[in-house]
């Protein structure tokens, strides 16, 4: 089945354009203190340049955050809504700007995580948090330089590089809670090797909702060209109403080898070479007093490889070229066995008009075995107006092949149609970067999203099983706002809200994922010192979703170094606010959390 052929925007093109050639004359603007680099496009974009909306996270930010898991700093991204089930990172589904959890593309070094038997799986980071350097969250669509589920967004994790050193935390708290890490780095300028070791457990808030986990992730780089990342993780957790009114229970691991050389030797030229193999494995008990019924074994193959080349045409115009292959297969006791192969092809084009702006154009070309061919262009630009003040806009094309989950899934609840097809969306928005004085950042942004053949699961009435089925349009519109102040590497402040509205139009059915959305979300996140030489950390987030349901959260750190050990106090859920992420499922009330952490050499 063929994707549907995109369609030129010829308008907002042209003012785009226009935007550019404008700001041609202007002179250069002067950047917020450290200039922070984003994976916005094929290659990394300075902040000077940036003409898309991104949220960054360094590994200094989020050493100040009450966090615990890659989901937890996630969260305070106001345009990412992370619908856990279970604390601690044990499966959440993630949304940008109100998508579904699977028109998110997650990345872990530009490396696709995606999961083909279910999006569920998406957010299953195989790297531990303390080998984070920095998150990137790109709101809006990434399939011109990333390829299919980058509808809502992508969630680029970056790891941390193979250096020296050791260090070694732990944590114990409520409800049985013990954690640790160990990480350890040797190595010369030839060859460096880092090792990092997470694991956690807990006996759970309630009944059927304990979890353990590890996480093992090694980093090789070989010169200054070679880096080789191997990660693994293997989670159990209690799954009581996870996936309906039963105890149910469910295992988890995930093995990733990924291999990076650098190729360019000429300065004018650049070039990288990816390949990279996943495999995953989920076994699902719905209910553990009858482990015969229902029990579901899944094993997913992915393996692919691309290469990209840059080139300075000139000291303005600059262009990257690439190409990808890979495929996917899943071996499954309900689903069955099935694969699939693809092939990509994509450029970009950068041009620097004068000082002040700068324009991006790229294109990739699609091909599955499955599904057909998909186009997605993409076009943005900015123009800092004035030295603080900076305008921005895209537009862009992108889609979403079905995963097999949706297409060949069955149990007495849900039935899934192996003929539904892909879906496509075009999107655009405009905003500005304002830097009203020193290291004072603030940022406003307008969206606007159109999707066809929007796939969901759906019923007609309560007593039906669920089905998919492409539902025919849905518009997404909504704003972004937010106001960042950094007062040195142990203080700052950020606050962040979005608002969004999605329109399916005129339906008749119930929507089990697609109409449920953040349609407020704040987050205030803050560090500053106080006497005795404590940190403080306090950060708070507020969600009203669509369906009327809201709560507020308030998380805090306290911290005080003793020498080279520093001893902490994590507060999560602070108010004992009842809520639910997921309907149905409950998430934990106050949660109190001792930790210390200490560098070995």
């Amino acid at each position: 089945m063929a994707l549907r052929a995109w369609k030129p925007a010829r308008i907002a093109l042209f003012m785009m354009w226009c935007l550019a050639f404008a700001a041609s004359g202007r002179a250069a603007p002067q950047a917020p203190g450290e200039k922070v680099i984003v994976t916005a496009s094929p290659y990394p974009v300075p902040f000077d340049n940036l003409s898309r909306a991104v949220t960054v996270f360094t590994r200094e930010e989020i050493a100040r955050l009450p966090v615990r898991s890659i989901t937890d700093v996630l969260a305070y991204a106001a345009s990412v809504d992370v619908r856990s089930r279970a604390p601690w990172g044990n499966q959440a589904d993630l949304s940008v700007r109100g998508s579904s959890y699977a028109q998110v593309l997650v990345l872990v070094d530009g490396v696709r995580v995606n999961d083909s038997q279910t999006g569920h799986h998406n957010a299953e980071f195989p790297v531990p948090l303390e080998e984070v350097e920095r998150v990137e969250v790109l709101s809006g669509p990434g399939s011109a330089p990333f390829g299919a589920d980058a509808i809502g967004g992508i969630v680029n994790i970056i790891t941390r590089r193979a250096d020296g050193g050791a260090s070694v935390s732990f944590a114990a708290g409520q409800f049985g809670l013990v954690a640790g890490n160990f990480r350890m780095g040797l190595g010369n300028s030839a060859v460096r090797q880092s090792v990092s070791i997470s694991a956690d457990r807990s006996s759970g808030f309630r009944d059927d909702r304990d979890f353990r986990g590890v996480t093992v992730s090694g980093r090789t780089a070989i010169g200054s060209r070679t880096s080789i990342l191997v990660s693994y993780g293997n989670r159990e957790f209690g799954a009581a109403g996870f996936y309906g009114p039963a105890p149910s229970r469910e295992w988890t691991n995930l093995t990733m080898v990924s291999v990076e050389r650098k190729l360019g030797a000429q300065p004018e030229s650049k070039a990288v070479l990816q390949a990279y193999y996943r495999t995953h494995g989920d076994r699902f008990l719905y209910d553990v007093r009858t482990p015969s019924l229902n029990e579901n074994r899944h094993r997913t193959h992915a393996a692919g490889g691309s290469l990209k080349s840059q080139w300075a045409l000139t000291d303005r115009l600059a262009l990257s070229l690439g190409g990808e292959a890979g495929g996917d297969f899943i071996a499954s006791s309900n689903l069955g066995g099935h694969s699939y192969a693809r092939i990509s092809l994509f450029g970009e084009l950068q041009w620097k008009p004068g000082n002040a702006a700068a324009v991006y154009a790229g294109m990739r070309y699609d091909y599955y075995t499955n599904f057909g061919p998909a186009a997605s262009p993409s076009l943005s630009a900015s123009w800092w107006l004035k030295p603080r003040l900076r305008l921005r806009s895209s537009l862009a094309r992108a889609f979403r092949i079905p995963t097999f989950t949706e297409l060949y899934y069955h149990d007495p609840n849900n039935l899934a149609d192996p003929g539904i097809g892909p879906e496509s969306a075009w999107a655009a928005d405009a905003g500005c970067d304002l830097i009203p004085a020193r290291n004072w950042l603030g940022s406003l942004t307008l969206f606007r999203r159109r999707e066809r053949n929007v796939i969901d699961w759906i019923r007609d009435s309560p007593a039906e099983r669920w089905r998919t089925a492409n539902m025919r349009r849905l518009t997404v519109w909504g704003m972004e706002a937010g106001l960042e102040r950094s007062l040195g590497a142990a203080a700052s402040l950020s606050i962040r809200y979005a608002w969004m509205e999605s329109l399916p139009g005129a339906i008749d059915y119930d929507s089990k994922y697609v109409l449920d959305y953040a349609r407020h979300s704040l987050t205030a996140a803050g560090s500053f010192h106080l006497p005795l030489g404590l940190a403080a950390g306090p950060a708070l987030r507020y969600r009203r979703r669509s369906d009327g349901r809201s709560y507020w959260l308030l998380d805090g750190r306290l911290e005080r170094k003793f020498w080279r050990l520093a001893a902490g106090i994590d507060f999560s859920n602070l108010l004992d606010s009842r809520y639910q992420e997921v309907r149905g499922v409950d998430l934990p009330g106050r949660w109190v959390t001792f930790s210390l952490r200490a560098p070995l050499w």
